[in-house]
């Protein structure tokens, strides 16, 4: 095992890579000196964390072979509140995805999936990859947005000549697309967070 090698490559000590796994210190060293085995989902999450292979981590990577994971460590947001710029944000949790994702979207990031208005294509509680933009490229596609003074949501948009309409994409049908009216000065402001392109869910899905 090359848990060790790979840890202290990445300057991490084994209470850091404890807290990055959400699992003790205790378990890091025996995992390290092989004391114990590491169930198969452990050592996938471990290799996302440290950035190699799981053949690299377990000592049997060809020659030739690159030890590194063809993954990359996004930002995940349980929420965006509203008004609060992206780049001004704290990162207190990230997600491993694809590289060909990010070498794709590389200012890209992960926003939790909060209900079920968009659970045809989004399960509550999954991870959603939103590629930031200000404007509706794609029309008819799913968005993050922001309604006024609210939190960010997931909608499918259809623009309109003086507003926007908001779809929900669920099979429960008390949800129902609204307007928004560019031309009512009563009507709540949309502003355009990001495109959804992929999504995710995390590793203790419960099936």
């Amino acid at each position: 095992m090359r848990i060790r090698e790979a840890r202290e490559e990445k300057g991490m000590t084994q209470t850091d890579l404890a807290k990055r796994m959400g699992t003790t210190q205790q378990n890091i060293q025996r995992w390290e000196t092989e004391q114990v085995n590491m169930r198969a989902e452990t050592l996938v999450r471990m290799s996302r964390v440290l950035g190699k292979s799981v053949a690299y981590l377990l000592g049997v990577a060809p020659e030739g072979m690159s030890p590194i994971a063809d993954e990359y460590e996004v930002p995940l947001y349980e929420s965006i509140a509203a008004g609060m710029p992206i780049e001004m944000i704290p990162v207190n949790e990230t997600f491993a995805i694809p590289g060909s994702l990010h070498d794709r979207y590389p200012k890209a990031f992960l926003l939790k999936v909060a209900g079920e208005s968009m659970n045809r294509i989004l399960p509550n509680g999954s991870y959603a990859l939103i590629d930031p933009c200000e404007t509706v490229d794609e029309d008819g596609r799913p968005y993050a947005v922001r309604i006024d003074h609210r939190d960010a949501t997931i909608k499918r948009v259809h623009m309109l000549a003086h507003g926007v309409q908001l779809i929900p994409d669920s099979n429960d049908p008390t949800y129902h697309p609204m307007v928004y009216d560019d031309t009512d000065p009563d009507s709540d402001d949309v502003a355009i967070i990001g495109r959804v392109v992929w999504y995710c869910i995390p590793y203790d899905w419960q099936f």
